[in-house]
């Protein structure tokens, strides 16, 4: 039958494409035909230079007879066989595609049709999910404290390990039944309501608030607990967050208190009766009451703080971790709008919004991860000496990532180019002041690192020609989630220079900062060798 579309068909199929299109003789074994796109992908001219540099094929790992011998049989019974592989140019550069081969006869001559596309970005892009989710799932499952989230319908999604032994679930075991089995049978229809009302007017809550709550373990034993309250959407599905803490030692602080106030009630009624015997018990009575306040105090203190730190994380967490998590659904939901060839620009410019929006998350997952190290004193200086220069040298790449439009770093060292500290922690610093300067400084300016190196005093400046600081903002400013006032529109955690003094003082030093509005900042830290 007379075709008269075969040639126009056959250069669509083969060169009109963004894949891998390749003809293999199976009796020769060897490639009769590539188009252009795959002698580009391999990095080579023609069919003749990729015979001479691919004498063993470009997968990554070579297969083997018995795998060989799978695929023929396949091919044989199926016609066409495809998967996922990992291959490799001859730059030894690793790049995935989708593997589909074709089975046909030419001239009474089996050949294989081979096509493949390029899924490299999607396989990274993968990864990176998959990467901010194991963070992500470290954070949430170690938390020091109970973590339930719930669906509007009150059905438990997720609860953290502490939560868990908190209620005296296994792990998973909440996952899926409804919030009511942790509450009181006592307050179920109470708390039905509150719930119902929380659902139409929801808002976040700080810990306590004055309420007298209890909890239910699976064993049916009720405990103090005191619950604060978050809220989010993923997409247009809420979920609420509960993150609950054991008073017990509190509430018997406070019994504790009462008891012996009963005490002292009864050695007034008798005083006129036994003065004498009853003052010296009274004084020790008085005493042991005094301590007790004073622990009692420091107990609510620590307490209160605890509350509001919780309380200022989750607030900060719920909207530094909204922006890029949108960021990313956005983006990919975009990418997939975009699948011609000549889109590559668009799904480009949208993966580094991913990228961006994953390395934003990972900065603010990084930064509480090292305050919960500083605090628990898991982290020690490990001093060794290296070369200033060198350190310098690795940083740049890190701080030019962040960089505005004409932005640059000019760095002057003086003194011993070598010197005898925790280069990690010293890196961390540089890195952390820089990168503010740059982020609170406008485009095409120039951020000043000088550091001064002597036998007995390394002396490390950033300066920067920024918004600057108000001298009001500068006594708070290494207070743990403190921002400054002209600060509120742009992103951060307010955790970095509170990193950065602790940083300091592990180093035997401290961090001093001047500022004027308008006009620039100079950090300084010195450090005592």
């Amino acid at each position: 039958m007379n075709f008269p579309f075969s040639e126009a068909l056959l250069k669509t199929a083969l060169e009109d494409t963004p894949s891998f299109i390749g003809v293999y003789n199976t009796v020769i074994g060897q490639f009769v035909h590539i188009n252009q796109v795959g002698l580009r992908m391999l990095e080579v001219a023609d069919l003749e230079e990729f015979v001479i540099k691919y004498p063993h094929g470009f997968r990554k790992e070579t297969l083997t007879e018995l795998q060989h011998d799978e695929i023929k049989k396949h091919l044989q019974k199926e016609r066409i066989w495809s998967g996922e592989i990992l291959f490799q140019n001859i730059y030894k550069i690793d790049f995935w595609g989708i593997l589909q081969i074709s089975m046909f006869q030419h001239e009474k001559v089996p050949h294989y049709f081979i096509r493949i596309t390029d899924i490299s970005t999607r396989k990274q892009n993968e990864q990176l999910i998959r990467d901010e989710a194991i963070r992500f799932e470290a954070l949430f499952m170690h938390a020091a404290i109970g973590i339930i989230m719930v669906n509007k319908a009150g059905k438990i999604v997720l609860s953290n390990h502490f939560a868990d032994v908190l209620f005296g679930y296994e792990h998973g075991e909440l996952i899926s039944s409804d919030l009511d089995i942790l509450i009181p049978q006592t307050v179920k229809e109470r708390h039905k309501k509150t719930y119902e009302n929380y659902n139409h007017k929801p808002q976040s809550r700080a810990m306590g608030v004055g309420l007298d709550l209890h909890g239910i373990r699976k064993d049916g034993s009720l405990f103090p607990i005191e619950i604060s309250l978050s809220h989010f959407k993923s997409g247009e599905t809420p979920y609420y967050i509960s993150f609950i803490n054991d008073t017990t030692f509190k509430k018997n602080a406070e019994n504790d208190l009462l008891n012996k106030k009963s005490e002292i009630e009864k050695l007034n009624a008798n005083l006129e009766k036994e003065v004498i015997n009853r003052t010296n018990a009274l004084v020790e009575t008085l005493k042991s009451l005094e301590k007790s306040k004073q622990e009692l105090q420091i107990a609510l203190d620590k307490e209160k703080e605890l509350g509001e730190l919780k309380s200022r994380f989750v607030s900060m967490a719920s909207h530094e971790f909204r922006t890029p998590l949108t960021t990313i659904q956005s983006a990919a939901s975009l990418i997939e709008k975009y699948q011609k060839t000549e889109e590559q620009a668009k799904r480009e410019r949208h993966t580094q919004r991913i990228k961006a929006a994953v390395g934003n998350l990972t900065d603010i997952l990084e930064e509480f991860l090292s305050v919960g190290k500083l605090e628990e004193g898991r982290v020690e200086p490990k001093m060794v000496s290296f070369e200033i220069p060198e350190l310098l040298k690795e940083c740049m790449p890190d701080l030019a990532s962040i960089m505005k439009k004409g932005q640059k770093v000019e760095n002057k060292h003086t003194g011993s180019s070598s010197v005898n500290l925790d280069k990690s922690l010293l890196r961390k610093i540089i890195i952390n002041l820089c990168s503010n300067a740059l982020k609170f400084s406008n485009d095409n300016s120039i951020v000043t690192l000088l550091i001064d190196n002597q036998e007995d005093t390394f002396i490390l400046k950033v300066s920067d020609t920024g918004i600057g600081i108000s001298k009001e903002d500068q006594k708070h400013l290494f207070d743990r989630f403190f921002r400054g006032t002209n600060v509120t529109n742009i992103q951060g955690t307010g955790l970095g220079l509170h990193i950065v003094a602790r940083y300091a003082e592990l180093l035997n030093g401290q961090v001093s900062v001047e500022s004027e509005l308008n006009v620039g900042t100079t950090f300084t830290v010195t450090i005592n060798l």
